[in-house]
């Protein structure tokens, strides 16, 4: 980030496109990638080391359209919620109308996002109780640099090949991006 030292910024975007689903994601994905244009995912853009900058130019995906929570599972207590979902957001969802709570308090929780958790493998000193990002990511959806989609997780823990989760997990948008989330919820504690 030595150019953000300078006060410079290396490169602007071409174009700003802001998707509402997994398809427009993966439309714009595919373009970008028959083009040979690079793309940068977006989402709450409070990481401080410069991730959302588009440092090669193209197209800056901002995915804070796609938001909201999709399910919970009564049984499991996982929680389908799409990668724009600011965090106040979820846990307002997931504790009015579930008694649950991810645990997840990164220090940016204010103006971070779901995706941005798990795209940057977020952590932080009020998400003790129950571990980091990736001890709470359950699967993923992840459209790939050419637009193809694929679901990670919901498989038995061994003898399966690698955890793809674990590999989106901290990649921040260099493997694919992600546009679904599952997350393990606990109840929140008594008052």
């Amino acid at each position: 980030m030595h150019w953000a030292l300078a006060g410079q910024v290396p490169q602007l975007a071409a174009a700003v496109c802001t998707p509402r689903t997994t398809d427009e994601v993966a439309a714009v994905l595919r373009v970008c990638h028959d083009a040979t244009v690079p793309v940068t995912a977006a989402g709450g853009r409070s990481g401080v080391c410069g991730a959302s900058v588009p440092v090669h130019g193209g197209v800056v995906l901002d995915l804070t359209a796609l938001a909201g929570v999709v399910s919970v599972d009564d049984v499991s207590g996982v929680v389908e919620v799409l990668p724009g979902t600011f965090g106040p957001d979820l846990e307002r969802e997931l504790g009015t109308a579930h008694g649950l709570s991810v645990g997840h308090f990164p220090q940016s929780f204010d103006i971070a996002t779901v995706g941005g958790w798990v795209a940057c493998r977020g952590a932080g000193q009020y998400s003790t109780r129950y571990g980091k990002i990736e001890d709470m990511v359950a699967g993923l959806e992840v459209v790939l640099a050419d637009g193809s989609v694929i679901r990670t997780g919901g498989a038995p823990a061994a003898a399966v090949g690698p955890d793809l989760t674990q590999l989106f997990t901290g990649s921040e948008g260099t493997l694919g991006i992600i546009t679904r989330v599952w997350l393990r919820t606990h109840p929140l504690p008594p008052v």
